[in-house]
């Protein structure tokens, strides 16, 4: 992996988070790289297990362990800004999506367990640290994912200790693997009748079915038939699960934000090397107005995204409401980074649709991240109302 070809990304940044990102750079030339090329002759969709626990082990000496978890638990301990820079870093290889170098980096317990209590963080959030489990968000249903307070049917009700949900989710990425999840249930109405499970698995009752999608890695449905969770399982208090929801929401964002620009700067130093070396009736093809336009309109639009995030995150950081910047960086970042890819696979013709390029494979991933953490026309609803208030509301 060479460095990368777009000027810029360092400005700004302190001696320790440049630090970080070369650390990050190295780590991906040195060891995923060479792990990639390999699994790619193979046609994997995937690193190879096997490696990913032995890379799981470089990262965590090197710090590259959990970017978001408190460090007290054995995290990096990031605040958003430092975070969107390492995440944008550890993006820029091929098994990017959905998770960087399929899970090297660890997996970070959902950022809503910070609101657990005392006993639930003890018991779940340094396991999971230490023992890189996975978790599963049981938010969508057939009825709709954008509008969780209305499209929620799941029902929870009280038996004793136990709380009984039965209902079924939908693009429940990770139900198929995760050691944990968290389901949200109705134990009530409106929004106020919302409340937030965490499920250990396997649980009696659940049944999980895959269902593939465009990219590599597929989703799952989940159907719960009187599953039976322990009060003390109950995540904050009751009916407290969409406020939950949307604290997560932010991070959420800004990670996969930080995801696209990764991808979308992989992608155009791909084109802009391919552009400066091939020949086309006796002339580069950096030198074709055409393919000049599509790399500058890619550049600019990289540039323009990471200045979108990174000043989503530097409100988040500093405490302020910034569901409207991360939306708005989500919806740019999503849509750019595609065109970007896409852009890419143009100047590279035939060899742009190749297996052996990782392009065709970020292509079908950015497909999915303009819709999941909410598609593109619901930040545009949401962005709306901020910008247009009540007017932008029917009557």
């Amino acid at each position: 992996m060479k460095e990368s070809m777009i000027s810029g990304h360092t400005q700004g940044l302190t001696p320790e988070l440049r630090m970080l990102q070369d650390t990050i750079n190295r780590f991906l030339l040195n060891e995923i790289h060479p792990v990639e090329v390999s699994a790619r002759k193979n046609d994997c969709t995937e690193l190879p297990k096997p490696d990913v626990k032995r890379l799981q082990a470089m990262a965590k000496k090197l710090g590259l362990w959990c970017f978001e978890t408190p460090e007290e638990y054995g995290g990096a301990g990031l605040s958003s800004f430092p975070f969107v820079v390492a995440y944008e870093a550890a993006s820029k290889h091929t098994y990017s999506l959905p998770d960087p170098g399929c899970g090297v980096f660890g997996y970070d317990p959902p950022n809503i367990l910070h609101s657990a209590n005392e006993e639930q963080k003890a018991r779940y959030i340094q396991a999971t640290v230490d023992d890189a489990r996975q978790w599963f968000i049981g938010l969508s249903e057939p009825t709709g994912g954008s509008d969780p307070a209305r499209a929620i049917q799941t029902k929870a009700v009280l038996d004793g200790d136990y709380w009984v949900i039965n209902g079924r989710k939908m693009w429940t990425s990770r139900a198929d693997v995760a050691h944990h999840g968290i389901v949200f249930a109705r134990t009530g109405t409106g929004r106020s009748g919302i409340s937030a499970f965490i499920v250990d698995m396997p649980a009696e009752g659940i049944s999980v079915r895959p269902v593939k999608v465009i990219r590599d890695h597929g989703t799952n449905e989940m159907l719960m038939e009187n599953v039976r969770v322990h009060r003390d399982n109950m995540l904050g208090n009751e009916g407290e699960g969409f406020t939950l929801a949307q604290k997560w929401l932010v991070r959420g964002r800004l990670k996969i934000a930080a995801q696209c620009v990764g991808v979308a700067e992989s992608a155009l130093d791909i084109a802009i090397e391919y552009a400066r070396q091939r020949e086309t009736f006796g002339k580069k093809l950096a030198s074709r107005q055409s393919i000049q336009n599509m790399l500058v309109d890619g550049y600019i639009e990289v540039k323009a995204a990471r200045w979108l995030l990174w000043d989503a995150a530097w409100q988040d950081d500093r405490g302020e409401d910034a569901r409207h910047a991360a939306s708005i960086a989500k919806l740019y970042s999503s849509e750019s980074s595609f065109r970007a890819v896409d852009s890419a696979m143009q100047v590279l013709g035939g060899m742009g649709m190749s297996r052996e390029m990782p392009l065709e494979h970020w292509f079908r991933g950015l497909r999915v991240n303009r819709v999941v953490e909410g598609p593109s026309e619901i930040h545009r609803m949401l962005v709306a109302r901020d910008i247009l208030g009540a007017d932008a509301l029917q009557s």
